[in-house]
């Protein structure tokens, strides 16, 4: 009985956060490029073709298509695409069995139970782990590979190498951004941990040397074998005509023969090389919105701090920051955590990136992971902590609820909370086209509503049996509808997507801009009745 009181939080807790998983999953629609997250692991798997989607590696993609493979039909007809999603969950509750080990490892049993309380209940890691999308996959391999150098790093064997250069392989293929965010921390980590003189100890180099080998044939065969080993060029094999590489290799040779030489991992380099190009060539708009700012070439990264204050929730950013100053002793035993962290805001800083919080999500983890210490505190008054801790818990949860089903809207209360979202952000932000379930819903109750409607996504409303009138948007219609300007007249409904809000311009329509929503449907379509 005593064993079965002391599992009764590992057992609830997943289960709890089950439970949200699986209501947002299946009370959302599709969202931005999710079907074409499956469509491209499924050619991968298949047809071994990395033509797809050349601006990321394989690897998430294949695990997310891995339904589609087993039953094809079902899945691609399946609106809400619950299999995909279900292998995202499922890695998902794999995270928070990593967060709970990695706490108990550092802080112990009850900084482990702080650590999945507030792992389960975190809103935007409860919105990417119900998508098909790579986010989540790519975060539960990045804290695996932090967790396992920790394990590891003071009794490394030649077997243990090799094990680390498979998952750090397999880590490499999830996405492009794994580079950067692992190769700075983990190398700061190993000078930290040996020195300069150590690493360049003569005693020691063949070791060193043979360990190095092994890592390398390891991680690289890792990684090629998410291609199935296969030789392809190190552009790309997109034999596209209107291709920068296919103009340039009319009159350069070494452009040429790169595009007809295949190589190993050849499509791995031609990604890191899209993801190049698409960031700073400037062929790509890479629309933007924070606080009413707009570009359509990408904020500074500088924008990204605004974002976090926006997007995390209060009461997780105050126990990190006042857990940092208790404990900033500890800072140096601390930097396990505390080196991924600043090394990845740091990164997505100076390089641009776009300015989308999914982008940092692997930092999540890692702050929920070093808050958890705040229960090892000692005080004269205990009661003191304990009121404090209870009070920040009770809001985290309140934050996190207030966005229940429809995570991904998330914004901080104090901010106004997902109602007010679609001013600060928009995108996968706040609204990545998750809302026509919910709109199907409210077509439903209100039949007598004519409804206008401007849709975010790449799927199409009518598919959801939603009848509307499409607006002015974004992107060409999906169901071959005309577009048309707004037009108010009696009983009608005007529904707009929060990205569309800002993008299209319609907050500053004069039949609009000062009028308020009447409601919010899915966590981010704007409704306005007339």
């Amino acid at each position: 009985m005593s064993i079965l009181i002391k599992l009764f939080p590992l057992i609830l807790l997943p289960i709890i956060m089950l439970i949200f998983l699986l209501s947002a999953a299946l009370s959302e629609s599709r969202v931005y490029d999710e079907i074409t997250h499956v469509n491209a692991g499924y050619e991968f798997v298949v047809h071994h073709d990395f033509r797809f989607d050349p601006f990321n590696p394989p690897f998430a993609r294949e695990l997310i298509a891995l339904p589609a493979i087993l039953n094809k039909n079902a899945v691609f007809s399946d609106l809400t695409l619950f299999w995909p999603r279900f292998v995202v969950i499922t890695f998902t509750l794999g995270l928070g069995f990593l967060v709970y080990l990695f706490s108990k490892k550092l802080y112990g049993k009850s900084g482990a139970l702080l650590a999945l309380f507030l792992f389960i209940l975190e809103p935007n890691i409860l919105a990417n782990g119900h998508y098909a999308q790579s986010d989540i996959i790519f975060t539960f391999f990045y804290i695996l590979t932090i967790y396992t150098y920790y394990e590891w790093q003071n009794s490394f064997t030649p077997r243990k190498i090799i094990v680390f250069g498979i998952l750090i392989g397999l880590l490499l293929s999830t996405k492009t951004t794994a580079l950067l965010f692992l190769f700075f921390p983990l190398t700061i980590l190993l000078i930290k941990k040996y020195h300069f003189k150590n690493l360049l100890n003569i005693t020691s180099i063949k070791h060193k040397l043979l360990f190095a080998l092994l890592f390398f044939v390891s991680c690289s065969l890792s990684l090629w074998g998410t291609y199935f080993f296969k030789f392809e060029p190190l552009p790309g094999n997109r034999f596209d005509a209107n291709r920068p590489a296919i103009k340039i290799a009319q009159y350069d040779n070494l452009v040429k023969f790169a595009l007809n030489q295949p190589f190993p991992l050849g499509s791995y380099i031609s990604s890191i090389k899209q993801q190049f190009v698409y960031n700073y060539s400037g062929l790509y708009r890479r629309d933007s919105m924070i606080m009413g700012n707009i570009s359509h070439n990408g904020h500074s990264g500088y924008y990204f701090i605004p974002l976090i204050f926006i997007k995390t929730p209060f009461p997780l950013l105050i126990l990190f920051f006042t857990t940092l100053f208790i404990f900033r002793k500890r800072v140096v035993s601390d930097s396990i955590l505390l080196i991924p962290i600043i090394s990845i805001i740091i990164l997505v800083i100076a390089t641009n990136a776009t300015i989308v919080y999914r982008y940092i999500l692997p930092v999540i983890p890692l702050i929920i992971i070093y808050s958890s210490q705040t229960v090892l505190l000692k005080t004269k008054h205990n009661y003191f902590k304990v009121i404090a801790l209870s009070v920040v818990i009770a809001w985290y949860m309140i934050e996190s609820i207030s966005s229940f089903p429809h995570f991904i809207s998330y914004i901080n209360l104090t901010l106004g909370g997902y109602k007010k979202g679609y001013s600060y952000v928009f995108d996968s932000n706040y609204d990545w086209g998750q809302g026509l379930i919910k709109l199907k819903q409210y077509q439903d109750n209100n039949p007598k509503q004519k409804l206008q409607l401007a849709y975010f996504g790449d799927t199409s409303p009518s598919a959801y049996g939603i009848s509307y009138e499409r607006l002015r948007n974004y992107h060409s219609s999906t169901d071959g509808k005309p577009h048309h300007e707004l037009k108010i007249s009696k009983n009608t409904t005007v529904a707009i997507s929060g990205t569309c809000w800002y993008l299209c311009g319609y907050y500053d329509n004069p039949k609009l801009k000062n009028k308020r929503p009447t409601e919010i449907i899915g966590g981010s379509i704007l409704i306005f009745k007339f």
